[in-house]
């Protein structure tokens, strides 16, 4: 298990904590006028200063990655991160959740100017808060039924799911991602900091049923998936996989399955 299972699972995985979702814990960590605050200033702050630390990456690059990125992260854990998770978990999470509501997703806004509702808010009800962020005033509730259908729908298209902390342990979203997510080109394209953590699995290809259709590396946003022209078959990196899960849905012969990464040697320790 990765470390925040250590520090908030409480002998299981810290997401499937349900406590971790309430008020208990959001008044432990957080206050509404905090957190309204926050997400006030959320696109402007993914805007403006994810620019910031890209320029000064692309300026001093050696000096970035020893110094800064180590810091940056550092403070994500704290406020405000998100861990792959699959959807059959998702799904778990959001059939437990006294409040689902579907938001738009800020981080598109910001990237293609568009606010799909892509986003869940989860748990703790924030409605009351959520109406004064202009960003995301214009939610609509979801019973946990269409909440669960509605992710299970987003996992065929291709989207990765995530939950996401509002200071650590505190999660308030479900996030469903590609590579149009500012998470993603935070962590994956700009390389500036950690804000998305590997999931608690990885995916694994049985080489007898796959046929090397080559399908699945279509969905892998993390680079994971490869082509072996020897044997005709496609092969899972375990480092670089997340354990999202999306893959398996494009997989004609159910070639892929999700393993428990601490039981892979080279991934056990790979976040």
């Amino acid at each position: 298990m990765c470390e925040f299972c250590t520090k908030y699972g409480e002998g299981k995985k810290w997401y499937e904590n349900i406590k971790n979702y309430t008020e208990e814990v959001f008044h432990q960590v957080n206050s509404e006028e905090h957190l309204r605050a926050y997400l006030k200033d959320f696109s402007r702050s993914i805007r403006e200063d994810t620019d910031q630390a890209f320029s000064w990456k692309k300026r001093f690059p050696r000096i970035y990655n020893l110094i800064a990125y180590p810091l940056v992260t550092r403070h994500l854990k704290k406020t405000h991160f998100g861990q792959i998770v699959p959807v059959e978990e998702i799904e778990n999470i959001l059939g437990q959740c006294a409040s689902v509501v579907r938001l738009p997703c800020v981080c598109r806004k910001v990237t293609i100017g568009e606010g799909k509702r892509y986003c869940l808010g989860v748990g703790m009800d924030l409605t009351k808060l959520f109406r004064d962020v202009p960003d995301i005033s214009d939610f609509e509730r979801l019973t946990n039924d269409e909440a669960k259908a509605f992710v299970r729908h987003l996992d065929t298209e291709g989207q990765t799911h995530s939950v996401w902390t509002f200071n650590t342990p505190f999660i308030a979203a479900v996030c469903n991602c590609d590579t149009d997510c500012m998470a993603y080109r935070f962590q994956m394209t700009m390389g500036i900091g950690k804000v998305m953590w590997k999931g608690e699995y990885i995916a694994q290809i049985d080489p007898s049923q796959c046929i090397g259709c080559r399908e699945c590396m279509g969905r892998c946003y993390f680079g994971a998936l490869s082509y072996d022209s020897k044997n005709e078959k496609c092969l899972a990196d375990p480092i670089k996989c997340y354990g999202c899960g999306v893959c398996r849905t494009v997989c004609i012969n159910d070639a892929i399955s999700l393993m428990d990464r601490s039981h892979i040697e080279q991934a056990a320790h790979s976040w």
